[in-house]
């Protein structure tokens, strides 16, 4: 059977339900990440940014099987796209090394623009406007509390990045129930 791009996005959107458990994950850790200042000096926190995002994959994982959310879709070239479009991310972790090293200051705001950029692809994907608020809110926010409030920023952009991921799965929840109608 030829499926046509409008089939494929519905499957992608049906079965993976817009991929929102990657995004609750995402807000559960970043939320983990506002405390960790007040818990463990600012050396350990750095080091806890770099290696815990690793986190956000299996933990989005584990919550898909426990929604019954089918995040890999096999069969469906637009799954294989979406991975895609994610794993460059693993090629921003030296980039992270790197600013770890050199101004570990702006970690927050070198983390929270590129993890916030890379869904960008998925307003597509998904036929979602959720994404495109995500890329912006996430952006949008590692620049001015990461680049501006520098002193604050390891608790002010996990927190705005928490708040826009959890703010998103809200808005994907609204589009997919809306789309059952």
């Amino acid at each position: 059977m030829n499926r046509t791009l409008g089939h494929l996005q519905h499957e992608m959107i049906v079965e993976a339900k817009k991929g929102f458990p990657i995004l609750l994950a995402g807000a559960f850790v970043f939320l983990l990440f506002t405390l960790m200042p007040f818990v463990f000096p600012i050396e350990v926190v750095r080091l806890i940014w770099i290696f815990g995002l690793g986190a956000i994959f299996p933990i989005g994982f584990f919550i898909s099987k426990i929604l019954g959310v089918n995040l890999n879709v096999p069969g469906n070239p637009l799954g294989t796209l979406g991975g895609i479009v994610a794993a460059p991310q693993a090629f921003y972790l030296p980039v992270f090394i790197l600013v770890y090293m050199k101004i570990p200051d702006y970690l927050p705001f070198t983390i929270g623009l590129l993890a916030g950029s890379h869904f960008l692809p998925y307003l597509w994907i998904y036929k979602s406007k959720a994404y495109l608020f995500i890329t912006l809110g996430a952006c949008f926010s590692a620049l001015i509390f990461g680049g501006f409030f520098v002193e604050h920023a390891f608790t002010l952009v996990p927190l705005a990045i928490s708040i826009v991921y959890g703010m998103g799965v809200l808005f994907i929840g609204r589009e997919l129930k809306g789309s059952r109608n």
